[in-house]
């Protein structure tokens, strides 16, 4: 369909998707942590498990990296989630960084510059995703075990959860080794990060209100600030998780609409207490089984309810952040000229294609 039918169409469901005829905004400069971006384009690269069994970048992995960056200018690359320990990992072959993994990390890190100076005559800023797979890990771990959402992962206890948070400071103080620009926490959907935003029936410290439910995370990013000196933060965020209440996070109570309140009120608390400016968000999919096997939908239903949940971060808050609007497997709708439309009516900053 042409852009136009796309648009007649959308508006005929009450579907909010705001594609323009043109992508020369995804063109205009930026600016971030103070340094000038030539354009609003990120790399998102996702995971291929291509490192050695130590968790290391191979020569492969360095080869997909440079060319990805020489197929088009990006401002920002997000690497693929890094795991924070070696049974964090989702499968063998996921990055992770460890001190001696370092020297492996700086050989890609250098490799994606020089890349993209040869041909673009600009570096991007590089952000090291940090992750924790969660119930699908290597060695299965939960946050929260509820009623509603039934699994075999044990339940980590509070002192497992501060030793993950010590992980992270580590982590953190190897990818600025290594010369990362940035770090990120992947607090994804059902991973361990995610998970823990939304563990409204754990006791202890990291369960029940937002403050406890939100401590983990925010208490990782205390650790990566305590243990670096130039790293700037970033995260990549679930806005909604599209799990019914008592279990979802932004969702609303007593019923199934995302609710923004509390990963606003997250994203305010992470942009005052640790620079946090860069959000790649995400959202999950209504009426999902449990360990994530989403039900078909429509993509235009699925790309207007990111761009309804994106849209909706309080337009305070985005004054002060700044949010990538990240790229959807599409046949029918093109990507860039849905976040040209969204950066050009300020409701995203950057566009986050898929690498």
């Amino acid at each position: 369909m042409e852009i136009q039918e796309i648009r007649i169409s959308a508006s005929e469901q009450g579907l909010f998707l705001p594609l323009i005829a043109e992508t020369d905004a995804l063109m205009q400069s930026a600016e971030l942590h103070g340094a000038a971006l030539p354009n609003r384009a990120v790399l998102q690269m996702q995971p291929q498990y291509d490192a050695d069994e130590n968790g290391a970048p191979t020569e492969k992995t360095i080869a997909r990296y440079a060319d990805a960056v020489r197929s088009r200018q990006y401002a920002v690359v997000f690497f693929e989630p890094i795991a924070i320990q070696a049974d964090a990992r989702e499968k063998v072959g996921q990055p992770i960084l460890t001190k001696d993994s370092v020297p492996a990390f700086s050989a890609i890190c250098k490799a994606v510059r020089e890349a993209s100076v040869s041909a673009f005559g600009t570096a991007p800023l590089l952000i090291a995703l940090l992750d924790h797979a969660g119930h699908r890990a290597l060695s299965p771990a939960a946050a929260e075990h509820s009623p509603n959402l039934p699994t075999a992962a044990p339940l980590l206890t509070d002192d497992d959860l501060t030793r993950l948070v010590i992980a992270c400071g580590e982590t953190a103080a190897f990818a600025e080794e290594a010369g990362f620009s940035g770090a990120a926490l992947n607090v994804s959907g059902r991973n361990l990060f995610g998970e823990s935003l939304a563990a409204f029936h754990r006791e202890g410290k990291f369960g029940g209100d937002f403050d406890d439910r939100s401590r983990f995370v925010r208490d990782c990013y205390t650790a990566m600030k305590m243990t670096t000196d130039e790293l700037f933060f970033s995260i990549r965020l679930c806005l909604s998780d599209g799990l019914p209440q008592p279990d979802g996070w932004g969702m609303s109570i007593g019923g199934n609409a995302p609710d923004i309140y509390e990963p606003t009120l997250l994203l305010n608390i992470l942009r005052t207490l640790y620079g946090v400016e860069l959000v790649s968000c995400e959202i999950g999919i209504p009426g999902i089984n449990w360990m994530m096997q989403a039900e078909e939908e429509s993509e235009m239903l699925r790309l207007s309810r990111l761009c309804t949940c994106v849209a909706m971060i309080d337009s305070n808050l985005q004054q002060n952040v700044q949010l990538i609007l990240p790229e959807q497997p599409a046949q029918q709708i093109p990507f860039p000229n849905l976040a040209a439309g969204m950066i050009q009516n300020e409701f995203a900053s950057f566009a986050g294609f898929l690498g």
